[in-house]
């Protein structure tokens, strides 16, 4: 899957994001576990990890 990342939400479900539609990544309130994904219309979707480990996996893609 060429520029796309499967994460998981805090809840355990997967969720997929296309690395190049990504604006940029900070940190969702409530601790270092979790972090959020912005994209390009505003919206952003919430993931589970740090701010490095999911720019890492991100930038691999």
């Amino acid at each position: 899957m060429n520029g796309y990342v499967e994460f998981q939400s805090p809840e355990g479900e997967p969720i997929v994001v296309n690395a190049d539609r990504v604006n940029f990544v900070r940190r969702f309130r409530g601790g270092n576990d979790a972090s959020a994904v912005n994209f390009e219309k505003g919206s952003y979707v919430v993931v589970r990890g740090g701010l490095a480990s999911v720019m890492k996996a991100l930038e691999e893609a």
